[in-house]
């Protein structure tokens, strides 16, 4: 029981003192934990959004810029149909996907659409 009482004392000490020696680690901790959290919240995607990202990478050759477009863009099913409203049916620029590279991921993203929609 003493040694539970020491560590909350100690947990305790850890949250609340300002010294640089303390606080420092602290922050450290605290920003590396919500890191942790928001790269645990990214494996969260939509079943629709996870089979355009990983069908669009099968047929597609991606760089590194336009893979991590997909990552961050491809999340949910209301971000793939923002995209399907604003490059397939608007056709605004997309400055990743253009041509028939762009052609390709509509006809995917469409796919995923129907496929979501048919459920």
């Amino acid at each position: 029981m003493k040694k539970f009482i020491i560590l909350v004392i100690v947990v305790l000490a850890f949250f609340t003192v300002d010294h640089p020696l303390v606080k420092e680690p602290r922050e450290r901790l605290f920003n590396d934990g919500i890191d942790f959290l928001s790269d645990a919240s990214k494996v969260n995607r939509s079943p629709t959004a996870s089979m355009a990202k990983n069908e669009i990478s099968a047929q597609l050759t991606l760089s590194e810029s336009e893979r991590e477009y997909t990552e961050k863009t491809f999340t949910t099913d209301d971000s793939i149909r923002l995209f399907h409203l604003r490059y397939c049916r608007e056709r605004d620029l997309n400055l990743y996907f253009y041509d028939e590279r762009l052609n390709t991921v509509c006809k995917i993203v469409s796919g995923s659409l129907e496929h979501m929609r048919g459920k």
